[in-house]
């Protein structure tokens, strides 16, 4: 009889102990990606001092969430080229007599322009082709518009004016990582603001034109921490996002970078946290990629440089997650992956929506280069990437269960749970209650049975 009730005993207490699956929290997601937006990380363009807040910030996290550094504090640090704003960027026009006429509105009639050799400086001249160039279209980045900007120089050009009708508030500082030291000034301005400029030439007016381009070499950090797994033969995991954006216009007007991509980030360090007490037998790496604005620079470095065997690992990358817009959840890779992408809409398409996309446009195409499997998780909508309206408004905190379900699928089709002794958060209260109920409902027992003896 005694057995009967040791059995019975345990029985309770188990009940009263909540031991409970993989706790993820899509508030956290949202308030995490509501931080990283605000104005306290002045846009995390790699280089600027709110990049290095955004790296703190994701380390602390990390360590919290018991994952150990794979490198030096977490950080696995790197040069990378980038077009920083400094300054003022001004566009006046002077008369015959040095008198002040127009003054052009940054951000509505005009804005630097940071492709090809464009740097930063101030110049005072008479509207003559020779040291002022006027162009009737802009040239995106290429090596191409260095050469031409190349033979600019030398013939004594100074500041090239291009025509641009599209919204000024725009940013983006891909760069070809092309060093050089001298540049020209160069700036967009709306056709009509062309237009104008032409005529005060034809009267032999004068230009001021001022960039705040200063186009140098920084260091900045990937942040990489790890899980590890039980089964060192087996290939690793990788969880990625970047944590960069596009920055601040001259101005001061901030590129929050919310969905893009202060979300991707936040599901990664949730992701991290919910997995905390967890054990499994790979490795899972929690990689935040920085410099991908200019080019996918960090995730280049990381593949390159990681020390790790990274043959048959598979990477998962988030970029702009939990968008309002009706968009599904995409699987953006390159064509060389297209096999794993479709074996994970095929693994997905009972409880998840999703389709593939082919290119090369995230942290993703890094690893594919390099022969890896890999993919990126994005809800695809790019109506306000690097626009200053990529804010936490337009995120939509239901969407982010959406893509952890995703990958808690990918996780069960990969890995091995070893070990999950989560108790939630009530856990200790819980046990010592559940013992007291279950000795009481034992007491009851045993007195009953007595009674019928």
């Amino acid at each position: 009889m005694k057995r009967i009730y040791t059995v019975i005993l345990i029985l309770i207490c188990l009940l009263f102990t909540s031991f409970t699956p993989i706790n993820f929290n899509k508030h956290n997601v949202y308030e995490i990606t509501k931080e990283l937006s605000s104005d306290k990380y002045r846009g995390r363009l790699a280089g600027d001092k709110g990049n290095k807040l955004a790296e703190d910030y994701i380390i602390s996290q990390f360590k919290k969430n018991g994952l150990k550094p794979l490198y030096k504090d977490f950080r696995q640090s790197f040069e990378v080229f980038v077009p920083l704003i400094e300054g003022e960027c001004i566009l006046k026009v002077f008369d015959s007599e040095k008198k002040k006429i127009k003054e052009y509105k940054y951000g509505e009639d005009f804005k630097e322009i940071i492709s090809g050799q464009s740097q930063g400086g101030r110049i005072y001249a008479k509207l003559d082709d020779k040291t002022i160039k006027f162009e009737s279209r802009i040239t995106g980045e290429s090596l191409g518009n260095y050469e031409y900007d190349k033979r600019l120089m030398k013939d004594g050009v100074g500041a090239v004016i291009y025509s641009f009708d599209r919204m000024m508030r725009f940013r983006s500082p891909y760069k070809e990582q092309v060093e050089y030291k001298e540049g020209l000034i160069k700036i967009s301005v709306q056709t009509k603001v062309l237009k104008e400029l032409e005529e005060f030439k034809r009267q032999g007016y004068y230009i001021e034109i001022q960039s705040p381009v200063n186009y140098k070499k920084v260091k900045v950090s990937n942040i990489i921490g790890i899980k590890e797994g039980k089964d060192k033969t087996l290939p690793p995991i990788i969880f990625s996002a970047h944590l960069d954006h596009v920055g601040f216009d001259a101005d001061g007007v901030i590129y929050s970078g919310a969905l893009d991509n202060a979300s991707g980030i936040a599901m990664l360090i949730e992701i991290s946290r919910a997995l905390k007490n967890t054990s499994y037998d790979r490795d899972i790496i929690f990689a935040a990629f920085n410099a991908e604005e200019e080019g996918l620079i960090g995730s280049s470095y990381f593949v390159k440089n990681s020390g790790l065997n990274l043959k048959d690992a598979e990477v998962i990358n988030f970029d702009m997650v939990g968008s309002k817009e009706d968009v599904p959840l995409s699987i953006l890779t390159s064509g060389n992956r297209s096999v794993f992408s479709r074996s994970l809409v095929e693994l997905l398409k009972e409880k998840i929506k999703c389709k593939n996309i082919y290119q090369d446009n995230s942290d993703h195409a890094s690893f594919c280069y390099e022969n890896i499997n890999a993919v990126t998780f994005i809800h695809d909508d790019t109506s306000k990437i690097h626009t200053p309206k990529d804010t936490i408004d337009n995120i939509d905190i239901d969407r982010f269960e959406n893509v952890f379900n995703a990958i808690n699928i990918y996780l069960e089709s990969r890995t091995k749970l070893v070990y999950n002794p989560v108790v939630n958060q009530f856990s200790f209260t819980s046990v010592i209650l559940g013992y007291i109920v279950a000795l009481i409902i034992l007491e009851s027992i045993c007195f009953i049975a007595s009674k019928r003896e």
